[in-house]
């Protein structure tokens, strides 16, 4: 009874991981579906450019981006008033003769174009937030800010410091993320970290820890917060500290998101290590710690407890498997974001792993799989907990 249970609830998993992407696709970018020569037709009646996005089959992050990106309806906003869009697959049919025309190496690619004379006006590509997408498209309609305009401009070396700021923005639009060099050419032009334009570049285009920046923050900290506010600063320091090692993020002064950032290091060395015993543990008391953002924390657990038969997994002993079903569907139980349908993936790839694995191996299923969760939301569902019910209904029982 138990297992058919199990197996229904399987299914209802996988239904919610198949249907949340469609439903979101409805006001997302709408993608022309005829020919090359039909698009070029099309933009020059409309008085619209081409953006193409070359992917392949094969292709996880291109993947990613049609699941998660291109269906959201600020892109769709953005893409659908000012561009024919297509969807090319590089390897088959007139999308080999294409991509090999416009120098497609890598994908996602991403492609604009005039329509009048098929040049291309600019290129981006990769696996990005919906924000660098959507200004992928200032450097198809705005040309001083295209990268083809960007590029000459930056191998001239003869541009100035506000074009410089241009191109390293644009750069990171594009997917690079070596900027660093660059920005320290900003520097030596004579701008300061304390400038705002300069802090707002430095915010949004180099990360990480390794890069003198960080420190200069960290020891004008009063400073910093005088300028730009508690909250801009200890956002950076917490991004820029994510994956510092524990000791360079233990000399920085005091911000918020260092004990978060501290507290999840030590975890990610105990996975790192394959101490999971007591990595679970003290997964355990993170979820339960006051001081830890615990939406943040969820999205971080969910890349631990993904179960992959096909990786290591199977490797795994029963009792750790069943242990990281557990958690596996901690992380389900509290993951609200409606259009998220990956967590609830791996939650129904999990419970079918493990009902396999009982069958061929002779064994129960623990009990704590069909008991309600010891923390966190007790009810599997996509409700946020702090919503409340609608006035003259009822909550069931």
């Amino acid at each position: 009874q138990k297992n058919n249970t199990m197996k229904k609830g399987l299914f209802i998993l996988l239904l919610i991981a198949i249907l949340l992407p469609a439903h979101a696709q409805e006001s997302g970018i709408r993608f022309f579906h005829g020919t090359w020569d039909e698009a070029i037709a099309l933009a020059k009646k409309e008085k619209k450019k081409i953006f193409a996005d070359f992917f392949t089959e094969w292709c996880g992050p291109c993947l990613n981006m049609a699941l998660t990106v291109f269906p959201l309806p600020e892109v769709g906003e953005a893409y659908n008033k000012h561009f024919i869009c297509l969807k090319i697959d590089a390897e088959k049919g007139e999308g080999r003769k294409l991509a090999k025309k416009y120098g497609i190496h890598s994908y996602p690619s991403y492609i604009f174009i005039n329509p009048k004379n098929q040049e291309m006006i600019h290129r981006s590509g990769g696996n990005k937030p919906a924000a660098d997408f959507i200004a992928d498209t200032k450097g198809a309609l705005n040309p001083k800010l295209s990268s083809v305009y960007l590029t000459e401009k930056y191998k001239s070396g003869n541009y100035d410091d506000k074009f410089l700021i241009d191109y390293i923005r644009g750069q990171k639009t594009s997917g690079n993320r070596n900027l660093q060099k660059d920005f320290d050419k900003l520097i030596n032009m004579g701008h300061k970290l304390t400038e705002r334009e300069i802090w707002d570049l430095y915010r949004e285009c180099i990360t990480g820890y390794q890069n003198p920046y960080v420190k200069e923050v960290a020891d004008n900290y009063d400073e910093f917060v005088r300028l730009f506010g508690k909250k801009e600063v200890d956002e950076k320091l917490t991004e820029a500290t994510a994956y510092a090692p524990i000791e360079f993020t233990q000399s920085l002064p005091e911000f918020d998101g260092k004990y978060y950032n501290l507290k999840t290091a030590e975890l990610s060395g105990l996975f790192r290590q394959n101490k999971y015993d007591e990595a679970w543990e003290m997964v355990d008391q993170l979820a339960q710690d006051p001081k830890i953002d615990q939406t943040k924390f969820v999205k971080l657990l969910s890349f631990y407890t993904r179960v992959n038969p096909d990786y290591n997994d199977n490797k795994l002993t029963f009792e750790q498997l069943a242990k990281k079903v557990k958690y596996t569907r901690y992380v389900a139980y509290n993951m609200y974001d409606r259009d998220e349908a990956m967590p609830h993936y791996y939650y129904a790839t999990a419970l079918e792993y493990l009902i396999k694995r009982a069958q061929e191996e002779g064994r129960q299923i623990p009990a704590d799989v069909y008991e309600t969760p010891a923390y966190g939301k007790e009810k599997y569902d996509m409700r946020h907990p702090l919503l409340k019910q609608k006035p003259g209904r009822k909550a069931k029982k």
